[in-house]
């Protein structure tokens, strides 16, 4: 965790010395020095075994948030600044050292002291022979998992014959031909336990079996399968090829029991031939990809994730451990319910809680107290020490991404685009050539998923996460963990100490009399879940204490008017008033340079003021505001919009304001990714065209007229990127350039009122996987065709009033998962295959209109 502290101290030196190059000489010392701490730490990560190891960590740690400090506040004092106009810039250019000087003496002095403390730390490390000279590689304690969680064979069992039974059918599938098990799961789900009893019942099927825990390092894994095959001693150098020869004329069953690296199932691999006898080769791991590497097409993949125990199997083996005898107390059922339901289907984390509980006196107060500090005292599970194997294989980027998880609250799930937009805030992504942060971030949440520490709620059409969250006990372990690190204090109890330096603070509860008269000039993120409406009250005072902030999330609080005081903060990079009752910003807004997300969605604000405009590092700019009967609408920019270059997402915004159009200067926003504009006039509908053509980077587009047709034909070079297309509004003709587009997998059509099927045009689409008609089509009937729509999962077809029959033939839409026909108040037929309803996930048809084709 001190490695994450450094990561950021570090990172932060990169920002000041970009910005501010007339600081960089006592600067550039203390990143070197700090370059050689992060190197001690990336060895010592998992190993403070004793107090003095524990003291040396915690000391860097304290160092590198010193230096955070020190660096921030100059920059605090002397904020950047940007100026639309030229002249300007040039007259602060020449001043801004002048009015830096002071602050500048103090930065120097602050670093200097830092740097000799730490000089000193560096010293007393000399006798563990950690220096500039001999810094830890790649390929320490980072990067590999501890050794293997010790498992008793010993434990109650069950669920295992259901949970079995498909195993042993895959291993018992096509007895002639050689075949690769993958077995999924994450931390607990049970698969080891699952693998062994299985592997018990059919070993004997085999000429030769062995189970084998895969090491750290691969180096002597021939031997291991070796010694497990219960072969005699060999003294030899070529085990590998001696093992070879054995296996290649038997029928052999191998488990490997926890791979975490493509390496070392390569390297596995050379070792075991495919000899066509039947052999089965199982490999058990928590990593999804690693899951599909081992697993060929003609292998199989058992995802233990998707066959969790059922509720009644989680109670039973919880009272087999709990209580004398496996049966509950009618006292203790109401807290034995709740930690089952805390261990959500985990066999391990139920038996490792069940095993505290048998030890203890069999009461409410003690079932209550076990329940209650699975959250804030989970350190002390022996459970917890499978969590370790897969944080310990984080980077400290991932490690700071996964430890984030703890800012919201249990059970809480977060949208993919809130989640990534903070971590990009917070500094956790780092660049790479060729890519956005936003997609370095989507690598970092899919590896996270991918190792099974990040619970996906809810999949997007194109298979990507929508909203995830972790597992209860996952989030145990980071809390425990960050509040012990001082990364992020949650704050769900009135008593909660903030007399500390805290880092990050998330009030998790309803009440905001806490915050008074505390000093929170340490703080760089505070969000907020639930409040009363003292918050309103109190945000008056509040934030001027929080004067070196980065991170303000208060989406959803009970927020009448924009805080003034944000505005003072002007090291923040990230502002959430999503959901608030704010209706309008001030002009000052402008005081905020450093400003990469500002998110104003289902605000009541519908004008935007000019300082937008001098906020020159915005990334995100998300806007919309309720309307009447709480529709969306667009909020009004003002001129001069196309300054804010790197913009990458602008959305919801009027084409109009009351100077004129601002569709021209949308051209020079060639960074753009996701472009939201309403209101758009036909006379500016060529101008428009022309500036979407420049986005050649732009995947997602929405475009709602002001009530006239909407004329987009004029696009002649469609920017090939987009995936994600949604017109509101009247069309003549669906445009052409629609047509190119190979990677859209979403269109919508609100009120286009087509005289023609659009079915006719669209149905080739080659990526097409959500098709959204909504009051589309005036005509009578919409009838797809044969090998129509070949990719499309979901269909959606509602207030189209004149339609009459939809007709829905075999080998039509053959991956379709949902149908839905609404409010179509003319129709009174649906004729539709009825080898397309069976494949059907979800439909909501009127089951009266419904007549079935052969």
């Amino acid at each position: 965790m001190a490695e994450i502290a450094l990561s950021g101290a570090l990172a932060l030196v990169d920002r000041l010395v970009l910005a501010y190059p007339y600081v960089i000489h006592d600067v550039e010392k203390v990143q070197n020095v700090l370059d050689i701490m992060k190197g001690y730490l990336k060895d010592a990560e998992g190993r403070e075994d004793t107090e003095g190891s524990k003291n040396r960590v915690e000391n860097v740690r304290n160092l590198a948030y010193e230096a955070e400090d020190a660096i921030e506040e100059y920059m605090f004092q002397v904020p950047e600044h940007f100026h639309t106009h030229q002249a300007r810039n040039i007259v602060h250019n020449f001043a801004h050292p002048v009015k830096s000087f002071i602050p500048g003496i103090r930065l120097s002095s602050s670093m200097r002291d830092i740097k000799a403390k730490i000089i000193s730390h560096i010293n007393d490390l000399d006798s563990l022979r950690i220096g500039c000279s001999n810094l830890p590689s790649s390929s320490m304690a980072g990067e590999i998992p501890p050794e293997p969680y010790p498992y008793s064979w010993d434990e109650p069992l069950v669920g295992i014959e259901r949970r079995g039974k498909e195993l042993q059918r895959l291993i018992e599938y096509n007895e002639s031909g050689d075949v690769v098990i993958s077995v999924l799961g994450g931390a607990g789900s049970g698969k080891t336990t699952l693998i062994h009893e299985v592997y018990k019942m059919v070993k004997e099927r085999f000429e030769c079996h062995a189970w084998v825990p895969v090491p750290r390092s691969w180096e002597g894994l021939s031997e291991r399968i070796w010694e497990a095959l219960g072969l005699p001693a060999y003294q030899g150098t070529h085990t590998s090829q001696c093992l070879q020869i054995h296996l290649q004329q038997k029928r052999y069953m191998l488990v490997l029991d926890g791979i975490w690296r493509e390496n070392e199932w390569n390297y596995i691999k050379t070792l075991l031939p495919r000899n066509n006898q039947g052999s089965r080769i199982i490999i058990s791991t928590r990593k999804r990809n690693i899951a599909s590497y081992c697993a060929t097409s003609h292998d199989f993949i058992y995802d233990l994730n998707l066959n969790p125990l059922t509720w009644e199997e989680a109670s039973e083996l919880f009272f087999k451990k709990a209580f004398p005898g496996g049966k509950c107390l009618i006292s203790c059922a109401e807290w034995s319910e709740k930690i089952v339901k805390r261990c959500e289907g985990l066999p391990q984390a139920i038996v490792a809680i069940g095993n505290i509980l048998s030890n203890k006196p069999q009461t409410v107060t003690e079932f209550k107290k076990v329940h209650d500090n699975l959250e804030f005292e989970p350190g002390s599970l022996e459970y917890i020490g499978k969590f370790l194997q897969s944080y310990y294989h984080l980077s400290s980027n991932l490690k700071s991404c996964f430890m984030y998880f703890c800012n919201f609250p249990e059970d809480y799930s977060v949208t993919r685009g809130r989640l990534i937009r903070l971590w990009i805030a917070e500094g956790f992504i780092e660049k790479k050539g060729g890519q956005t942060l936003e997609q370095v971030a989507d690598e970092y949440l899919d590896e996270l998923v991918q190792m099974s520490l990040v619970q996906v709620s809810r999949w997007d059409c194109e298979g990507r996460v929508r909203s995830c969250r972790v597992s209860n006990l996952a989030r145990g372990f980071i809390l425990s963990k960050s509040e012990k690190e001082n990364f992020v204090t949650v704050i769900t109890r009135p008593q909660t100490d903030l007399s500390q330096k805290h880092r990050r603070l998330a009030l998790h509860i309803c009440t905001t009399n806490i915050l008074q008269g505390k000093d929170f000039s340490h703080v760089r993120t505070f969000s907020m879940f639930g409040g009363d409406r003292s918050f309103e009250l109190l945000v008056r005072g509040v934030f001027s204490n929080f004067r070196l902030l980065r991170v303000l999330d208060l989406e959803n609080a009970v927020l009448l008017v924009f805080p003034q005081e944000v505005v003072t903060l002007n090291l923040l990079r990230y502002l959430s008033l999503r959901n608030t009752k704010i209706d309008s910003l001030p002009k000052s807004i402008k005081k905020l340079q450093n400003l990469i997300v500002l998110d104003l969605r289902q605000t009541s604000v519908l004008e935007l003021p000019m300082g937008i405009l001098e906020i020159p590092k915005l990334l995100y700019l998300l806007v919309d505001c309720r309307g009447r009967n709480n529709a969306t609408v667009g909020v009004e920019v003002s001129q001069g919009i196309g300054c804010l270059k790197w913009l990458q997402k602008l959305s919801l915004i009027k084409a109009n304001n009351k100077n004129g159009s601002i569709v021209e200067e949308l051209g020079k926003l060639i960074e753009l990714r996701k472009l939201g504009i309403t209101e758009l006039k036909n006379k500016d509908s060529c101008d428009f065209c022309a500036s979407i053509e420049k986005m050649e980077n732009l995947s997602s587009l929405y475009v709602e007229s002001a009530n006239e047709f909407l004329d987009l034909n004029y696009v002649k070079k469609s920017p090939q990127m987009i995936e994600n297309l949604s017109l509101g509004g009247r069309l003549h003709n669906i445009p052409e350039w629609i047509l190119s587009l190979k990677g859209l997998f979403k269109l919508e059509l609100k009120w286009s009122q087509l005289a023609k099927s659009p079915l006719e045009v669209l149905w080739g689409l080659p990526s097409l996987k959500v098709l959204h008609l909504h009051d589309a089509y005036s005509g009578e009937v919409l009838e797809f065709r044969a090998g129509w729509f070949l990719e499309l999962r979901i269909l959606v077809i509602e207030q189209c009033w004149w339609l009459k029959s939809v007709v829905i033939p075999g080998l039509a839409m053959p991956k379709l998962q949902k149908l839905t026909i609404e409010n179509c108040n003319s129709l009174t037929m649906v004729r539709i295959a009825i080898s397309t309803l069976t494949h059907l996930e979800k439909t909501n048809v009127p089951q009266h209109l419904l007549e079935f084709l052969d």
